[in-house]
Parts: structure tokens; sequence; C-alpha cells
């Protein structure tokens, strides 16, 4: 999304105090919130602590989020001032911002809420060589992360295609939009469309772009009604797709850009089992801490095998998708 420097400097002049300042008071009264929190826990019989686990990681999240806010500065002017934040040095920096992060809410979401990603039965195959187009489904908070860790630990680029909802958290605003993800409206195809066909324009074989064809959480109702708008735009579609349970509706703008604008790249479909369950933040004091492992499965598609049609593409990812589905349902 090509935003205006003036619009994004107002977003951020809002959301960057904001972060610093709820990460502040976060930490200043963890000691009371804690108490309070490990009180009420055991008032219900809940002795393995979930409300003070939730609340400590979601900390954390804030405390990784505002250092990639005071670091960013500094990465700007190591870059020139701005003028060399797309050179590989620079990148390269941001990379390992970024890693940093993720794999530490990696190892706290293991350590506090019990939620460790099993990546033994991965096939490492699978996932090179770049560039590629990663998809996945989107059933909670925590898989978007899983692309990044599948291959930042094999040291490339992973670029997003990321709903302009989450330009409200600014950490991932100032890292995301700097390591080249890009920012898109929900309701403006058109927009959407030049901004991910944008993204492409320097792609090498050490990127990967992650996009979850979904654009949206799965929740039950959520799926109901995306079925009964798509039946009513698309009835031929909303047919194919009636019979999804687990999993939403796929949006093919998207991915059908990426396949347009990478004529090569073959597609990588990750898949998780185990982090259903918690959906939204909600979910986790129900369930925390989780006792089994997230195991991740990865499937590469090659060009070969993916029409080139587009009207062919949309079938070919709907019936992925209710192969998805059924598979969920088994």
């Amino acid at each position: 999304m090509n935003e205006p420097r003036t619009i994004r400097w107002s977003r951020r002049a809002k959301t960057v105090p904001a972060m610093l300042g709820a990460t502040a008071v976060g930490l200043g009264l963890a000691p009371l919130i804690v108490a309070a929190a490990a009180v009420a826990d055991l008032l219900v019989g809940r002795p393995r602590l979930p409300r003070v686990r939730v609340y400590l990681f979601v900390l954390q999240y804030m405390v990784n989020d505002s250092a990639e806010i005071l670091l960013a500065p500094l990465l700007w002017v190591q870059a020139g001032l701005g003028t060399r934040l797309n050179t590989k040095v620079s990148i390269a920096r941001h990379q390992r911002l970024q890693s940093w992060s993720i794999r530490l809410l990696e190892q706290r979401a293991d350590r506090l809420l019990g939620l460790r990603v099993d990546v033994s039965e991965v096939d490492q195959s699978a996932l090179e060589p770049g560039p590629a187009i990663v998809i996945s489904r989107h059933a909670s908070l925590f898989d978007a992360s899983l692309p990044g860790l599948l291959y930042q630990k094999l040291g490339y680029n992973v670029q997003g295609i990321i709903m302009a909802e989450l330009l409200a958290d600014p950490g991932f605003d100032i890292l995301y939009g700097r390591l080249g993800s890009v920012f898109i409206p929900r309701d403006d195809g058109e927009t959407a469309r030049a901004a991910v066909s944008a993204m492409t324009a320097n792609a090498d074989g050490q990127t990967v772009y992650v996009i979850f064809p979904e654009g949206r959480l799965f929740h039950p109702k959520v799926r109901d009604r995306l079925l009964a708008r798509l039946s009513e735009k698309d009835p031929e579609r909303g047919e194919r797709l009636s019979e999804l349970s687990n999993v939403l509706p796929p949006r093919p703008g998207g991915l059908l850009t990426l396949l347009a604008e990478l004529p090569e790249a073959d597609v990588v479909l990750v898949d998780h089992r185990g982090l259903d369950r918690v959906g939204r933040l909600a979910d986790l004091t129900k369930i925390v801490p989780v006792g089994e492992p997230i195991e991740i499965s990865v499937r590469r598609l090659r060009r070969s095998e993916i029409p080139t049609d587009p009207a062919e593409q949309i079938e070919w990812l709907d019936e992925l998708w209710l192969e998805l589905d059924r598979q969920l349902a088994g």
C-alpha cells in the first residue's frame, strides 16, 4: 500500500506513544497484576496459573514491540538517515531484530503457554529453494508467525501480505514495512493488488512471499457469513465451497497476483495441528498451559502442477482448501 507519509506519521504519532506507555505501565504494575491474577486463578482451582501465564506472555509481546520501536531510529540512522534502508546491509540488520523478536516469543510461548512448535516432521526440501509463495490457513493469532519461524532459520527474507488493521501495532508497522511486507486494505481489491504487485519488483532467490488466503481468523459465524455472501456474488463458487466446515472460503485476489508476478515460483502450503483451540487471546486462559506440541506440515506444490489460467487457478485454490477442510474433519 503506497501510503502518504503524512498519514503514516499521523498514525504513528498515536500508536507509538500508546504502545510505549502501555508497556511501561504493564511493567510497572506487573507485581500487583501477577499477584491479583494468581489469586484469581487459585480461587477457581487452577494452580497452574493460566491468567498469570497469559499476562506475562502479553507483556513480553509488548516489550518486544517497544524494543522494535526504540531500535528503529538507530537502524534508520545506520542506513544513512533512511537513504539506504533497502540495501542488503540494512535489511540484514532489520532481519536480525525480527528474528530475535520471533524466536523470543516462540520461547515464551513454549515455557509460559505450553505452545511448543514441533518441526521434527517438516520436510526441509519442501521449503527450498526460493523465491516461493507461502500460503497457510489462518486459525490462530499464533499461526501467522509459523512461516517466519521456518524460513528465517534458513536465512530467507520473509515478506508478508498483511491486512491494514495490523498497522495499529507500531512495531509491526515499522519493522515489517521496512522488510518489504505490505499492508493491504480489506475491501479495496484494486489497491491491494497494486501493492502486492509492487512488492515483488525485486524478487530474488532469498525471498519468500507469505499470504493467508482466508484473510482473517476462522470462526464458524464468519465462515457462514462469508459463504452466504459468496453464494450471492458467485453462485457457482459458493456451491463449490458450500461444504467447508473448518476453514474460511479463500480470497483469491492476492494469491493470483503473486502467481502472475512470480511465474517461476512454486507454492508452499504450511499447515498445522494444535493451534485451532487458541484462535483468540481470550481462548488462552481456558486451556493454558497446552500440553500437546503444535505439529507443522509443509507441502511444496510445483509450478507445473498449478494452472496458468486465472479462472482455473481459482478452482485449484478452492480444491486445495476443500482438501484441507476434509483433512481437518478427519
